[in-house]
């Protein structure tokens, strides 16, 4: 976890997406623990290659519309509850996320996602401010609403998210 100091990064302001799900906990798991389960689920997904899921020590690969590639690394598990992993390209990962399901009822139950993004530290600050904003605060709540979106549609209706099913995303998915 020390690899984003090493590599002179600092974290940002996390962003969360929730999401109340009309679908019990367990279910909302089964879900969002399944090897591949992305392409169900990402409207911005176009594969979703495994290594290694579930689990601790899982592995995956996001391959979006948009040509980013990032791999996915879990590094925390709770069985039922939600998993934290480390994101990025291959090259280097550079945000933290966290995926976690809430009961409410027999019924229905809150999902979220929060990230962490990590910045460069030795840049000039009115460029990361730029940076930040253009490609943090602005691009990351609307990528996770449609995520959790994703997520919502998928386990409420057992039917796959379209491409851009939710509104295209000008890095990920352009429409």
């Amino acid at each position: 976890m020390n690899d984003f100091a090493d590599r002179g990064l600092e974290p940002t302001t996390a962003i969360v997406a929730t999401q109340q799900i009309k679908a019990s906990a367990s279910d909302l798991w089964t879900v969002i623990s399944a090897p591949g389960n992305l392409t169900n689920i990402h409207p911005f997904c176009s594969t979703n290659p495994v290594e290694r899921w579930p689990g601790l020590g899982g592995a995956d690969h996001v391959h979006y519309y948009g040509g980013v590639h990032y791999r996915r690394d879990v590094f925390q598990w709770s069985e039922g509850e939600g998993y934290e992993l480390l994101v990025g390209p291959p090259s280097g990962k550079i945000a933290k996320a966290r995926w976690w399901v809430e009961a409410l009822s027999i019924s229905g139950c809150n999902f979220g996602i929060e990230v962490i993004s990590y910045v460069r530290s030795d840049v000039d600050p009115e460029a990361r401010e730029v940076y930040e904003r253009k490609m943090i605060r602005e691009a990351i709540p609307p990528y996770l609403r449609a995520v959790v979106q994703g997520v919502a549609h998928f386990a409420e209706t057992g039917e796959p998210v379209q491409r851009n099913q939710f509104g295209p995303h000008h890095i990920y998915s352009p429409g």
